[in-house]
């Protein structure tokens, strides 16, 4: 069984991208009701106001059932030049790291968006970004940026929520 946890929360909704016209929230809240694969979704508790306990309690819930993997949804912002795919995943996590490396290969094939550093990046210590999120959970994790909001070339190669919808799922069949 694979978890789907959209990123961020309806409170606070992290980037914006203006060539999309939608933040990382509302983007994968509309993923993941297209998602045709079984997966049980998950959203961050907005009353949670301390990120690193929001995480903690989405991790509780999470670590109640005996995940495959868990996928946490977000997307790139930087200037309008940063661009690619990037997959974050627990240095320690082998299974992590496999899983990180053939998303990033799904998207790159379905998009033809270039992998950024590889498409892969290690997180270590909690300093860093997006570290709680890979961190707590049992399962391996691996915390999805397919692409930069930021960037015109990389959303119109993403298109719209159907597309990542499908890309995800295209990736999941390839796990199962």
């Amino acid at each position: 069984m694979i978890a789907f946890v959209v990123g961020h929360h309806e409170n606070g909704k992290g980037a914006k991208s203006s060539h999309l016209g939608v933040s990382e929230w509302d983007f994968y809240k509309e993923v993941a009701y297209l998602l045709t694969s079984d997966v049980d979704i998950y959203f961050h508790n907005p009353l949670n106001r301390s990120y690193t306990s929001r995480i903690k309690e989405t991790a509780s819930k999470l670590n109640k059932r005996n995940y495959k993997l868990v996928i946490e949804a977000h997307f790139n912002a930087a200037t309008p030049a940063a661009n690619g795919v990037e997959t974050l995943y627990y240095f320690q996590s082998k299974l992590g790291k496999q899983y990180a490396q053939l998303f990033s290969f799904v998207v790159n094939q379905w998009t033809g968006i270039k992998l950024r550093n590889s498409g892969l990046k290690a997180l270590v210590n909690k300093n860093d970004r997006g570290f709680a999120s890979v961190f707590y959970p049992k399962a391996p994790v691996i915390l999805i940026e397919p692409f930069f909001g930021s960037n015109k070339e990389d959303c119109e190669k993403i298109r719209d929520a159907e597309q990542m919808a499908c890309i995800i799922d295209d990736f999941i069949s390839r796990i199962s």
